[in-house]
């Protein structure tokens, strides 16, 4: 829709496809269409383990988003990963 996304994070979805906020308006408006896919990328809804290869490929593209967010998932130990700090540096 390309409007500003709303201040209020709780108002909008982190989509690990394509490393963007997405606003909810916009995935329940697509939800609507009956298009259950990603509003932005229109990469289909996957499990974790896809969504962790996903994020990884982007990683070794060298995107920042990508590198900050996977340093989050080792951080606390998300998506199946070990928590492990020290890795979450790197």
């Amino acid at each position: 829709c390309q409007l500003p996304l709303p201040l209020d994070a709780k108002q909008s979805l982190f989509r690990e496809c394509c490393m963007k906020r997405v606003c909810k308006g916009c995935e329940l408006a697509a939800g609507k269409c009956g298009m259950w896919d990603c509003p932005f990328c229109r990469a289909s809804v996957t499990d974790e383990s896809q969504a962790l290869a996903m994020i990884r490929k982007r990683v070794d593209a060298g995107d920042p988003v990508a590198i900050y967010f996977l340093g989050n998932r080792y951080r606390f130990g998300r998506n199946g990963l070990e928590k492990d700090v020290t890795r979450a540096v790197e």
